[in-house]
Order: C-alpha cells, then sequence, then structure tokens
C-alpha cells in the first residue's frame, strides 16, 4: 500500500498538480484517512519528503530524487519488472546472490539507498553516499546464452547507461575497459558482473551498477577525490535519480533485449565507438608481469585485443590498464 501511495502522490506531481488530499487518495485505494497517513510516514520514514498542508493535501516534493517502489516505474519486458527498494543493505550484488539461491524472478532490480560494503572489481570498496548515488543489481536468468558469452553482460551494461544518461542528462560519457564508466577523465561509476553455471551453460547473471550522481567534491574522501566525479560536477546541476535509473532500466532491457534475440554485433560496435581506451598505449599484468602495448580492438566477447612493441598479440579478459 505504500509503493500505491508513492505511485498515486509522483503520478499526480508528473501531472503538475500539487496537492492530491487525503481523502482522495482514501477513496482511490479503499482505506481510511488515518491509515493513509500511516503510510505517509512511513513512506517519509524512507526518505520522502511529503509536504501536508490542511485543506490541500499531500505532496510528495522530492518525487523525481526518490527511488521507493510506485514511484520507480517502468514498461520493460524484462529488466525492472519486479523492483525491491533497500534502505540499506551490506551490497546489492551480495543480496541479489542470496535470492538467487531462495529464488527470485528474472529481471528483478535491488536498488539500495546506502551500500555498506559496497564493491566493485577485484573486491574493492565502492564509496557512496545516502541519497546522492544510484546503487543497484539486476538479475537475470538467460535462456540459450553460453557461459562463455556472459562477459559480454558487461559491455552491453555499460553502452546502455552510456545512452541513459545522454538521455536523460545531456553528458557524453565514455568507456575505460573494462567497466568503468569517465567523464572528463574522471571515473564516474562502474559496472560489476558476476555470473554462474555449469558446462558453458549460463545459469544466472548479476550486473551491479554504481554511480556517483549529486556528489559534491566536499562529499568525496580525499582517496577518491582526484579521480572521481559525479554528474553533479559534470552537469553544473542536480540529477533528478529516479528519472535517471528509470531511464536506465529501461536501455538496459532494450539493449539486454537485442542481445539475447539479435546477437551482440551491433552492441559490440557502439561499446568500441565508445571505448576511450582504445588506440592508446596502456601498461597492464600479464601473468603476474608487468606489460605494455597498444589497445587495438574488442573481442566478440567484450576481451580487449593488445598489441605490444615486439608485435606479440595479447587477449586481456581481466585485470586492470592504465594509460601511458
Amino acid at each position: 500500500m505504500q509503493a500505491r501511495i508513492a505511485a498515486i502522490l509522483t503520478e499526480a506531481k508528473d501531472q503538475g498538480i500539487d496537492y492530491i488530499s487525503g481523502g482522495d487518495i482514501a477513496r482511490q485505494l479503499g482505506i481510511s484517512r488515518s491509515a493513509v497517513w500511516k503510510y505517509i510516514e512511513a513512506i517519509r520514514s524512507d526518505g520522502g519528503i511529503v509536504d501536508a498542508v490542511p485543506g490541500k493535501g499531500y505532496q510528495l516534493v522530492n518525487s523525481d530524487d526518490l527511488l521507493l517502489p510506485g514511484a520507480v516505474s517502468v514498461e520493460t519486458n524484462v529488466i525492472g519488472r519486479e523492483y525491491v527498494y533497500l534502505p540499506e543493505i551490506d551490497s546489492t550484488n551480495s543480496e541479489a546472490k542470496r535470492r538467487i539461491r531462495v529464488g527470485c524472478s528474472d529481471g528483478l532490480v535491488l536498488a539500495a539507498e546506502n551500500q555498506i560494503k559496497g564493491r566493485g572489481r577485484m573486491g574493492r570498496p565502492w564509496y557512496s553516499v545516502t541519497g546522492k548515488n544510484l546503487s543497484f543489481s539486476v538479475v537475470l536468468f538467460p535462456e540459450g546464452i553460453s557461459l562463455s558469452r556472459a562477459p559480454f553482460l558487461t559491455p552491453l551494461s555499460a553502452v546502455a547507461v552510456c545512452r541513459a544518461i545522454k538521455k536523460a542528462v545531456g553528458l557524453s560519457i565514455e568507456l575505460k575497459w573494462p567497466n568503468d564508466l569517465m567523464f572528463a577523465g574522471r571515473k564516474l561509476g562502474g559496472i560489476l558482473l558476476e555470473a554462474g553455471g555449469e558446462m558453458d551453460h549460463l545459469r544466472y547473471a548479476v550486473i551491479g551498477i554504481g554511480i556517483n550522481v549529486n556528489l559534491s567534491r566536499e562529499d568525496m574522501p580525499e582517496t577518491i577525490a582526484d579521480t572521481a566525479t559525479s554528474l553533479l560536477l559534470a552537469a553544473g546541476k542536480p540529477v533528478p535519480r529516479r528519472r535517471l535509473l528509470e531511464e536506465i532500466l529501461i536501455s538496459l532491457d532494450s539493449y539486454y533485449t537485442k542481445f539475447c534475440t539479435k546477437g551482440a554485433q551491433s552492441i559490440l560496435a557502439e561499446y568500441v565507438e565508445l571505448c576511450s581506451t582504445l588506440g592508446k598505449d596502456i601498461a597492464f599484468l600479464w601473468h603476474g608481469e608487468r606489460r605494455s602495448g597498444r589497445a587495438v580492438s574488442i573481442a566478440p566477447d567484450g576481451a580487449l585485443i593488445v598489441i605490444t612493441k615486439s608485435g606479440e598479440m595479447l587477449t586481456l579478459r581481466a585485470g586492470d590498464v592504465h594509460c601511458l
């Protein structure tokens, strides 16, 4: 019921209606006005700023920024058909894998207001601030996709996020192989893919996405202040998180559907277009040895093809690269 009231208030705000009365909400839902008040208080406890004016009713002031069920609404084929909001969790990817073990739906989205143990690739911590980031995971149970094709879900997700940010915010985002979202040479966000299967059959995939949305420079710890950025800093204005999340889910669903029905080729071409790593001299670890070479292309599974100065061609499927 809380989600339905959040949806009513969000729809009213989107339609330019300032206030909707408690009586109108009660009649729509077939509940008492005291019950409406109880659920309004629950929305407030989850971060909703609800203005109440006697004789007018209620207004969800921060509906554009709120990630509550009911506020977030998308029409998609798979991704986002079930949406769960988590005020606080250790990690949305960890919670996704727990839910997979007990049974959950294909396309489930888990969005957290705060992650206390958020993580990126190689177990590195992912820093976030309550109310200022997007931190969410998508659970997928692909049919007919081999385990060897699973890594392509990372570049697919990266392209989908870039296109959504362009549409919602107007910013052109670049991609640093394999999973970083970049703006003006600084890290804006990242993608963490975790998949499981057997005998080259992909059983499940969890796509974790973290984006710095409205972080100010003061919000960032010294350890990342010189290398990170946010959409707020890049665009010069706050970005509505709800609208951005909805655009990302729609974009992810579209690209995932394309991948499942038409293959990876067209998406791969978009990734190559957006990947700032290509054409640059890079340093990387190869079987524990520090090597260097030029990044020349992306393999069909999303791996990075590198040519060393001696002419040796190497295929990187994991690890970090640093531009020289």
